[in-house]
């Protein structure tokens, strides 16, 4: 008699790819990141929002280094909305 796969394994299974795939997809995502904010760093475009243009907060920038926009920028590209 031969064993088939069990609902709830081929449940866990897919969980875990998507699981995987989400995974991979945040780590690409960070590293593109990374990479923008190493280049304008060297280009000395670092501190500036690459939205509006606007110097991004100190603070803001001492806690996430890589950042790119400033907060309002940010705010607005959570919302859906244009620059």
């Amino acid at each position: 008699m031969s064993r088939g796969f069990r609902d709830e394994d081929v449940t866990q299974a897919m969980t875990d790819k998507a699981m995987a795939d989400t995974v991979s997809r945040v780590l690409e995502q960070e590293a593109e990141q990374e990479a923008r904010s190493a280049d304008r760093r060297q280009h000395g475009e670092a501190g500036s929002c690459e939205d509006c243009g606007r110097p991004i907060d100190p603070a803001r920038l001492a806690a996430l280094p890589e950042v790119a926009v400033c907060r309002e920028c940010q705010e607005r590209r959570e919302r859906g909305q244009a620059a």
